[in-house]
């Protein structure tokens, strides 16, 4: 399973972030896996913890902060299955199954939110690690938030059908494990 440091050092080099300098990741506290902290709006607290991070602001020096914005390619963390295109409140969630994960009767699960996935994607098609497989999505929806790629990892149960891997799952059942991602 790849690094969570490699996917962001991935996703710098694919879309030319630092023009060959190196990146710094920066991230609210609210952007982190399990705050209860809003990164937005009246940065008040979230319903529930956060189940995964939150990825759009960056520098290189002497650069100023920046942002993602919807040009933003989102690159494939490792191998994998997509097994379920769903949508979530800001656009489309990616439910990509790792190549590995079948250990236990339970599977890994890399989750790719507020996305729009690339086009000819679809449920059962293999991916490759670096793969371009989704661009960031415009929050239109929610103008408080800027762009951003949520990352996030659970574990489920085998018997769960793939249309049913969705955030009604994700966000409110007692069979999926949350793994942070900082430590894949």
């Amino acid at each position: 399973m790849s690094l969570f440091s490699d996917y962001l050092k991935t996703l710098s080099h694919v879309n030319d972030l630092g023009k060959g300098q190196k990146v710094e990741w920066l991230f609210h506290c609210g952007m982190l896996f399990s705050s209860k902290d809003k990164w937005w709006g009246d940065f008040k607290f979230r319903h529930c913890a956060h189940e995964g991070m939150d990825i759009t602001y960056f520098r290189t020096y002497p650069d100023e902060m920046q942002c993602f914005d919807d040009s933003i390619k989102v690159p494939a963390m490792d191998d994998g299955i997509i097994v379920n295109i769903c949508d979530d409140f800001l656009g489309k969630t990616l439910v990509v199954e790792h190549k590995n994960s079948n250990h236990f009767n339970s599977r890994i699960l890399f989750i790719y939110a507020h996305i729009i996935p690339e086009k000819g994607l679809k449920t059962g098609h293999s991916i490759q690690k670096k793969e371009i497989v989704a661009r960031v999505g415009d929050t239109h929806k929610n103008p408080l938030l800027p762009p951003h790629l949520h990352f996030s990892c659970f574990e489920v149960p085998q018997q769960i059908q793939s249309e049913n891997l969705n955030w009604n799952l994700f966000s409110k059942s007692r069979e999926v494990n949350l793994i942070h991602p900082v430590f894949l």
